[in-house]
């Protein structure tokens, strides 16, 4: 059992960094003058989408792995909301979820975890796939947005270089 729940434990781990490499480079593809650009009033542009990725990230990590529920962290904002910033902010949050992921016991992944304010009775590991899945919720729509800016996306999956999509035939 306990090798089952350290494989699932580096499972989490490969998926999010390996989402994480397309967000970043999702971010270096959006164009300067259009990182405050969102499709209609009322929707994050691309900046606010890639801060909510890092800080529900880092609310929920601090959280569940580190027991501190503090929002403090969530409505914090560099300023001013620049690429690099972003980078950075993305950098230093998934270097603290898989800090915190290296330090876990397996064997918690079965645990049944409260979250401030969501009613929603999960595991442990049920919480750490659904940061997986909320990153790639983002991606989507990122890859929509650029898309829309006539920038055409990188592989949802895996970080190639600029052009290479095994999606689509040349």
């Amino acid at each position: 059992m306990a090798d089952t729940q350290t494989h699932a434990v580096q499972d989490i781990r490969e998926h999010l960094e390996r989402f994480r490499a397309v967000t970043l480079q999702t971010l270096e593809w959006v164009p300067e003058d259009r990182l405050r650009w969102s499709p209609q009033e009322g929707l994050r542009p691309f900046d606010e989408q890639f801060l909510h990725l890092a800080r529900t990230e880092e609310y929920h990590v601090r959280g569940l792995l580190l027991g501190d529920w503090s929002r403090e962290r969530y409505f914090t904002r560099p300023s001013p909301l620049t690429k690099e910033a972003l980078r950075r902010v993305l950098n230093e949050t998934r270097t603290v979820t898989l800090d915190a992921l290296d330090h876990l016991d397996p064997s918690r992944l079965d645990e049944q975890v409260t979250v401030p304010e969501v009613p929603v009775p999960w595991t442990l590991r049920g919480w750490l796939w659904y940061l997986v899945e909320h990153e790639v919720h983002h991606k989507a729509q990122l890859a929509l947005y650029l898309r829309l800016v006539g920038v055409i996306p990188p592989f949802f999956a895996l970080a190639f270089p600029p052009g290479v999509r095994p999606d689509v035939r040349g």
